[in-house]
């Protein structure tokens, strides 16, 4: 018993770290996708206008470029979140199906043990 105690916790870790890696690569997919597209839009603000952005354009750039950043990491936070929501409920209802499934294994045991007898 305790070894398979140990076996679910080495794999709850496993898990735990594979999720971890898995959601520091979107966050910084997101980060480089929206750096990226800020970059492309300055370029394409400059050809436009044919200069060089001016320090308070390139201030204001910079800010609109910070709060498209933040509404796009809450929206991936948001997916994030989510996810893990539906996971940890499919986690929890597989675990009530086992634990049923032990419980009615266990009662069908003592259905078969012979009454007891006078004391």
């Amino acid at each position: 018993m305790d070894m398979e105690l140990e076996e679910q916790l080495r794999d709850f870790e496993r898990r735990v770290e594979e999720g971890r890696g898995e959601v520091l690569a979107r966050i910084e997919g997101v980060e480089r996708c929206c750096k990226e597209a800020g970059e492309e839009r300055r370029r394409e603000w400059e050809e436009l206008k044919g200069r060089v952005m001016t320090a308070e354009e390139k201030r204001q750039h910079d800010s609109d470029e910070f709060l498209r950043l933040m509404a796009t990491m809450t929206d991936e936070y948001v997916s994030i979140f989510d996810s893990l929501r539906v996971d940890m409920q499919r986690e929890f209802a597989e675990g009530r199906a086992e634990n049923r499934a032990q419980t009615e294994a266990l009662l069908r045991m003592l259905d078969r043990l012979p009454p007891p007898g006078p004391n």
